[in-house]
């Protein structure tokens, strides 16, 4: 009995030093996402989240990201070590080191498949850690890809067919039977568009996202989750620069 409470002694003094470090201007927002108040954590890691990345970084597996809740699990001194040596400002500073200039950083109002894609690759793909830790392990994404082959929903006829992509300037996207042809089946203008965001799997593809536009709503698919985010994010950086400079 009295191992028992002193056990429940010592998760209460924990939760609270946890708690303090939770109230520090740097952790008060989600690491990934930037929701305030975040009430999960990283135990590996030593970041605070909110619940929906949390149940991301929960699905990444614990060789990754080990998931608890500050209020909810019991805590052992040692498991908050980490989070007094570091900060969530800190640990960004670390994982997204090497995200490119004018990077649009995913927030609490994306949908969850971009999240998802997002988190992965920062912490699966060690996409953004500094050069120096470069190895095997590490998967960097080339956002100088301006072009390549995606699948595309028809307006009409309600089918996928597989087009060669292409940005135009930061103005328009226009898209191509091959990646050879000179003129383009069709072309998406970036100017005023609306959301640009994943979608969750439809008629079996994967990896989908859409571009909405005044005149339509564009479903694209891509054949990796890499793909999908880089498209994504380059989109939504054209689709700034055009409709800033209107």
């Amino acid at each position: 009995m009295t191992s028992s409470i002193s056990d429940i002694n010592c998760d209460a003094v924990n939760k609270e030093v946890l708690k303090a470090l939770l109230k520090l201007k740097e952790n008060s927002q989600c690491a990934d996402c930037q929701a305030q108040d975040p009430s999960w954590a990283s135990v590996n890691l030593g970041i605070f989240l909110c619940i929906v990345c949390s149940g991301i970084h929960r699905s990444l597996g614990t060789h990754i990201s080990r998931i608890k809740s500050v209020e909810l699990d019991s805590w052992k001194a040692a498991e908050i070590e980490t989070f007094k040596q570091t900060n969530n400002v800190q640990a960004n500073e670390f994982w997204e080191a090497m995200l490119p200039i004018g990077f649009i950083k995913p927030t609490y109002a994306d949908s969850n498949g971009y999240k998802d894609a997002w988190i992965r690759c920062k912490y699966e793909k060690k996409s953004f850690v500094p050069i120096e830790y470069e190895n095997e392990t590490v998967k960097r994404l080339n956002f100088n890809a301006r072009e390549g082959f995606i699948y595309k929903k028809g307006d009409l006829i309600k089918n996928w067919k597989r087009r060669f992509m292409k940005f135009v300037g930061d103005e328009k996207l226009e898209y191509f039977k091959s990646k050879n042809e000179r003129t383009p089946c069709g072309s998406i203008s970036l100017k005023n568009t609306g959301q640009i965001d994943s979608v969750n799997e439809v008629d079996g593809k994967s990896f989908c996202f859409i571009i909405s536009t005044p005149k339509r709503r564009y479903l694209i698919s891509c054949d990796t989750r890499e793909d999908m985010f880089v498209w994504i994010q380059n989109i939504r950086k054209s689709s700034q620069i055009v409709n800033c400079n209107n």
